[in-house]
């Protein structure tokens, strides 16, 4: 996927066009004279089939990796100044990460004003190493999850501390992170939800007075309210027409878009399945189930529930936005989110476990709770580098099923048999 997002944006730099077999020609050429060729899997495309907004979010870093390459190639470095040289996948890489982390810090930032500096980190520590975010901001970087996480961590962060009802401003900025997250990742703009329910009923202050919010005895008053999202919507949505635009040019109509004629080419009958999601297998299945793969999440969601008292407009609005996200996911036809390190597709939620996490770590005063918040954060990261392990050394293969009994005996035999599989290489190399 890393590549099918990377290409558009480099073709449209130095070819002036979307058309993307170059690229893949030139990746699959260039892995198989390293004995590989696992960049390019597949056919080589035309066109690529995702889309441009996370190319775009990633240009400034693009740059810079073309100011590298520029930088090296002028001192006598054998770097070619192409777009696909290791300057430019660097950068690229390292923006994403980036990103990535400071979906953390905000996240740190908007629970640790509501729970405290302790509960904050240790929820931040288990949803960096333990949760869906994890194996997109260490090793399968040039995906979307991680920028995903950063534009509606942004999104969250300001729809609650600042004044975006009476400033317009705010309604602007709120509008252009949801369109680029959108753009981005489509399932992003069901975020929407949240600033049209703290909007509608106000947000709750937070213990710490070092944010600005919007007071929380502020009066329902829905015309603001209505004018605000109008603003936001609007703006969302007009990013969205680009993309629209490439698409009927690429696929010659919306219906051809290959994510939504792959799950009848498949024998699905169609991409989304509205009225029958697969809701329990998404959630608790060993066939990437966010809370069996991902512990710490559910753990999360019981943090939400435990929150309603003293946070119940919070809590409504980000309970909701997760629904709508497992709903989303298990209407799709691939509801196991394809090759997936656990629930991938869930990574966009980050800032929401992180906020029910610390919730529940705050549920109770006193350091023992906290030393029992210790404990299932460092169980909740040895069960993930397990997890990891098992998709690295192809224990779990990369799409097909796996029930939950095998997901649980692979965990007791993972480190053995990945160490038998690293020796077996070895020698045979």
């Amino acid at each position: 996927d890393g590549l099918g997002y990377y290409t558009p944006l480099r073709s449209l730099l130095f070819d002036g066009n979307l058309r993307v077999d170059n690229e893949y020609a030139y990746y699959a050429q260039s892995a198989s004279s390293f004995g590989g060729g696992l960049r390019v899997p597949g056919p080589i495309p035309e066109y690529s089939k995702y889309t441009l907004g996370l190319g775009l979010v990633l240009l400034p870093f693009f740059l810079l990796g073309h100011l590298l390459a520029l930088g090296l190639n002028r001192f006598g470095f054998a770097v070619e100044v192409n777009g696909m040289t290791w300057p430019y996948e660097l950068l690229y890489c390292l923006g994403s990460i980036g990103l990535g982390i400071s979906a953390l810090v905000l996240a740190y930032r908007l629970a640790c004003s509501y729970f405290g500096q302790s509960s904050a980190a240790l929820a931040v520590a288990g949803i960096w190493f333990a949760s869906p975010l994890t194996y997109y901001l260490c090793l399968e970087v040039s995906m979307s999850h991680a920028v995903s996480a950063f534009l509606i961590a942004s999104l969250v962060y300001l729809t609650v501390t600042k004044p975006w009802l009476d400033q317009w401003q705010w309604q602007m900025a709120l509008g252009g992170i949801l369109g680029l997250a959108a753009w981005v990742r489509p399932q992003d703009g069901l975020f929407l939800v949240i600033p049209l329910l703290l909007g509608w009923l106000g947000s709750e202050a937070p213990q710490s007075q070092t944010e600005t919010v919007a007071p929380p005895w502020r009066k329902p008053c829905l015309p603001a309210c209505l004018r605000a999202l109008v603003v936001i919507w609007v703006i969302a949505l007009g990013l969205q027409i680009p993309q629209v635009l490439i698409y009927l040019w690429q696929y010659g109509g919306l219906q051809r878009i290959p994510y939504l004629e792959e799950g009848q080419a498949r024998g699905y009958g169609g991409s989304f399945n509205w009225f029958q999601p697969a809701l329990w297998q998404v959630l608790f299945s060993g066939h990437r189930g966010l809370f069996i793969w991902h512990p710490l999440t559910l753990l999360a969601t019981i943090g939400l529930g435990l929150a309603r008292r003293r946070l119940a407009r919070l809590r409504l609005s980000f309970a909701l936005a997760f629904g709508l996200q497992v709903y989303f996911i298990a209407a799709w036809w691939c509801w196991w989110q394809g090759a997936s390190v656990g629930g991938r597709m869930f990574s966009n939620c980050t800032i929401l476990f992180v906020f029910g996490l610390a919730a529940l770590w705050a549920a109770r005063p006193g350091r023992s709770w906290l030393k029992v918040g210790l404990g299932a954060t460092f169980l909740g990261w040895i069960w993930n580098a397990l997890i990891i392990m098992q998709y690295q050394s192809a224990m779990i293969p990369p799409e097909a099923p796996i029930t939950l009994a095998q997901l649980y005996q692979n965990q007791f035999r993972v480190i053995p048999f990945f160490i038998e599989h690293l020796l077996k290489r070895f020698t045979q190399g």
